[in-house]
């Protein structure tokens, strides 16, 4: 299911109104979290010397808190105000997209979010643009890149130009030849657990600071106020649906063709969109092109 149920996007009018909301949540959070760091450091010089340490902590943490919701504000912000450009004519046929919003902020032209399922093959990804989407259907289809090796490591990941094709010697000159000369990946992390990647791949020789801080300050902002949240207003308070998976996204064509290829070749679903993605990687074709041909009987994969 997508985050907006059964599988339906909301209305533009009804996605700007779920932007707006959450952006007056994100900054009254951010707002009371600055507060409460603010009485913290308040506390520490005239409190008793066994609690400064503690309070600094607490002080610590909560003005990352409220980096933290001001970034998922500045994001939906910016969001709201790209769709309400696009809702008056100034843009595609298609609304923008949230990973595109996503990419304006951090400076990069392209970019590709992927959540992790149970299964090594479930993976839910966003990308911004067709550069992204093919840079992660090489990443799958090859099993090695900078998305895979941020979620094993449970750490960034900075690999520019050479040094591409000598760490990753498939992935590397394949993701060369759209024009991607650098690409940092940083871990969706949750105390132990990763979540998933924000990976951004650049035309430029290397990955600035600038852009690698405002990569992690938007992988943390994602991790704690977009994953790790509630259903929306209607739920109790929490936060509504994210937008920055799409029902696109989940690419249902995928998982009803690799049902098909698990049945024609006697494998497990895994192994089938592995298949799948190989095929799409070697007739440089999109996944999604070889899936519809899949299920029209047009390719056949045994």
């Amino acid at each position: 299911m997508t985050p907006y149920g059964e599988g339906r996007e909301p209305s533009p009018d009804a996605a700007i109104a779920a932007l707006r909301w959450r952006v007056a949540e994100e900054l009254r959070r951010a707002a009371r979290a600055e507060s409460i760091a603010v009485s913290c450091e308040e506390r520490i010089a005239r409190g008793p010397e066994h609690l400064r340490d503690l309070r600094a902590r607490m002080a610590a943490l909560h003005q990352q808190m409220e980096i933290r919701h001001k970034t998922s504000a500045l994001l939906h912000e910016l969001h709201a105000l790209r769709l309400e450009v696009w809702m008056a004519g100034g843009g595609p046929a298609s609304p923008p997209a949230f990973m595109s919003t996503v990419t304006a902020a951090i400076g990069v032209p392209s970019a590709t979010a992927t959540i992790r399922g149970r299964r090594p093959a479930a993976v839910v990804a966003s990308s911004s643009d067709a550069v992204a989407r093919a840079a992660h259907d090489l990443e799958v289809a090859l099993g090695e890149g900078p998305a895979l090796a941020a979620m094993a490591e449970a750490a960034p990941i900075t690999v520019a130009d050479c040094a591409m094709a000598e760490r990753w010697p498939l992935f590397g000159p394949a993701v060369g030849e759209l024009g991607v000369r650098s690409v940092h990946a940083v871990p969706f992390q949750r105390a132990t657990v990763c979540l998933g990647t924000l990976c951004v791949y650049s035309r430029e020789p290397e990955v600035g600071d600038i852009v690698a801080a405002a990569t992690g300050r938007i992988a943390e902002a994602v991790t704690h106020t977009v994953l790790v949240g509630g259903q929306g207003p209607d739920a109790g308070g929490g936060f509504p649906p994210s937008q920055l998976f799409g029902a696109a996204d989940y690419q249902p064509d995928v998982h009803q063709a690799a049902g098909v290829v698990a049945a024609q070749r006697g494998c497990g679903i895994d192994d089938a969109e592995d298949l799948l993605r190989a095929r799409a990687f070697a007739e440089s074709r999109p996944l999604a092109d070889i899936a519809a041909a899949v299920l029209r009987g047009e390719a056949d994969l045994r």
